[in-house]
């Protein structure tokens, strides 16, 4: 009995559907249909061609005995006298695409049957919308849903699928049982991406060519369905406004057509049916989708936790702290791991990197960078826990640090990648490869008093000749460290670009510069005294005349779990306001 009512549900789905199909294919190229004619149940614009595809719908529904209706412009609306499913429409998707007649732009819908017990609950509260509104987002998800079916409009390709059947594909008669492709490779992928908001990652995702080619295609349902029936190898959108109406009835078909379905970090979906409802989306076979989570999401989220924790050794109210850490997670029996100093006092396992997912860092910057020396290039984030004077690297407070861990170990939190500086010290012949800084690599005299000279290129321009005490080259996550006392500027940690900063200049017109993260800097030391690379204020290479440095972008990068934002920061650390 069952099957036959997710079956009723399907066939009435798929004469919206044709309905929608028959009559909006006319309204194609009128010039009305372009007219902005309220602002829909969702908050954004509504054209003319969306009201009336959604009211053929309406329609067709009162016609076959009706149910819930969620859709993008009316929000929730009671149709007809039936209670025996809820309906997620889109009624157009892609309208762009339709108004301007590019073929590319479909109609969809997905169906969830309504339990029993609850159909009583919503007759006797059937005036009252809000309440139905609430009790359908606490009761149903999207994984309720048990059908779903998207109609090419320009081309009448029909993708569908009912839950437990597989997913299918008609076209020109022909009906092809579809399915992911197994491609393993990202360098042969084909993808395609929404792009509305372009983010740090997904600028450099298509600067550095990472899969074979993407495509931009303007209508999300379709571009779902297309990496099941082969079209694309994934689909992506790290955006946080994949809107239910937009994905429920291609949700249904990639699901049943085996493709892997979380948000950018790897969760699976698991939207409230509510019109509201919003997730970034990562659609692919399971072969690329570790792939694309780690380029665009938590991917610690989806592993193992085990804590290393790095303390500041010489403040005993840092060490306390620690020990309580330590109980907390005993307690909770979660695995963590302690330098030798502290595995008398507090027990846990030996410190090693390799077995490590997170590193707490309990201290002020220098613990801080301390941690990020110690994770040596290794994708490990870092809860930065303040227990200095400044903290300008750290996100936590000491009292948040039992709230932070339990959102760890949930998965719930995100992460902030920082960019690294590397550099080369080329002696004649010799390459020395130093480690990368997370905040700043200077060039100061080794004999105090003394002031250097320096020839300055970037990308192999002569820029300037600076005689200075030394010379800053800064991230933008230590533009608010020594950079900053040097009278350097203070930069947003994700921009991309270096800062290089003279230190007590002798000429007035040596001011600091800010260069693109993707240029090469070199120095070359032009007098005969002595000097020192000091990176990150720990780590010293001697340097002696006509010795040249070659300052890059890190090939590793520095993660942080995200706590306050860098304005906070700045407002804490400077007291601007």
């Amino acid at each position: 009995m069952f099957c036959v009512v997710i079956m009723d549900g399907f066939k009435i789905a798929m004469k919206v559907i044709d309905e929608i199909d028959r009559k909006i294919k006319p309204l194609i190229g009128w010039e009305k249909a372009d007219e902005v004619v309220k602002i829909g149940a969702d908050g954004t614009p509504t054209k003319r061609i969306d009201v009336i595809a959604e009211n053929i719908a309406i329609n067709m529904l009162e016609k076959f005995g009706g149910g819930i209706l969620i859709s993008e412009e009316i929000g929730l609306k009671v149709v007809g006298n039936d209670l025996d499913y809820i309906f997620i429409l889109d009624p157009i998707d892609g309208t762009y695409n339709a108004l301007k007649s590019i073929p590319i732009y479909s109609t969809s819908i997905a169906v969830a049957k309504i339990k029993g017990e609850d159909k009583k609950l919503i007759r006797e509260n059937i005036n009252n919308i809000d309440w139905i509104k609430n009790f359908i987002a606490n009761k149903y998800t999207i994984n309720d849903l048990y059908v779903g079916i998207v109609k090419n409009l320009a081309t009448g390709d029909l993708y569908y699928a009912i839950k437990g059947e597989g997913s299918f594909l008609e076209r020109d008669g022909e009906k092809i049982r579809i399915e992911t492709k197994n491609i393993k490779d990202l360098k042969e992928a084909s993808v395609g991406l929404f792009v509305y908001g372009l983010s740090n990652d997904l600028l450099e995702f298509l600067k550095e060519r990472k899969v074979r080619r993407v495509r931009l295609f303007g209508s999300m349902a379709l571009e779902m369905c297309y990496v099941v029936s082969g079209a694309l190898d994934a689909y992506i959108n790290v955006n946080e406004n994949s809107r239910l109406c937009d994905i429920a009835g291609a949700y249904v078909i990639c699901r049943e057509g085996n493709a892997i379905i979380t948000n950018k970090n790897g969760k699976p979906l698991n939207m409230k049916l509510h019109l509201m409802e919003r997730t970034s989306l990562i659609v692919s076979n399971k072969y690329l989708h570790k792939k694309l989570i780690a380029l665009f999401g938590n991917r610690w989220i989806i592993k193992p936790v085990k804590f290393g924790i790095v303390v500041r050794e010489d403040k005993e109210e840092a060490i306390n702290l620690t020990m309580k850490v330590c109980k907390y997670l005993k307690d909770k029996n979660i695995p963590f791991c302690v330098e030798d100093f502290l595995k008398d006092k507090v027990g846990g396992d030996k410190f090693d990197i390799s077995t490590i997912s997170h590193i707490i860092a309990i201290g002020g910057d220098g613990t801080i960078l301390r941690a990020s020396r110690l994770v040596d290039g290794e994708a490990i984030p870092i809860i930065a826990v303040n227990m200095g004077k400044v903290g300008f690297l750290s996100e936590f407070y000491k009292d948040e640090i039992f709230e932070i861990i339990d959102k760890v170990v949930k998965g719930e939190y995100e992460i902030e990648k920082r960019s690294k500086l590397s550099c080369k010290i080329i002696k004649g012949n010799k390459v020395i490869k130093t480690p990368s800084a997370l905040n700043e690599m200077v060039v100061i005299t080794k004999n105090p008093a003394k002031i250097l000279e320096f020839d300055v290129y970037i990308n192999d321009t002569l820029v300037e000749n600076v005689r200075a005490d030394g010379i800053i080259i800064s991230t933008p996550t230590g533009s608010t460290a020594y950079s900053l006392s040097a009278g350097g500027p203070i930069v947003e940690p994700n921009v991309d670009c270096f800062i290089i900063s003279p230190i007590c200049p002798f000429k007035l017109s040596s001011r600091p510069l800010v260069v693109s993260g993707s240029n090469k800097i070199k120095l070359k030391l032009k007098l005969e005294k002595p000097a020192l690379l000091v990176i990150d204020g720990s780590v010293e290479y001697e340097i002696n005349k006509d010795d040249e440095l070659i300052f890059e972008k890190s090939d590793s990068y520095a993660y942080f779990v995200k706590g306050r934002s860098f304005y906070d920061k700045l407002n804490r650390c400077l007291g601007l306001k």
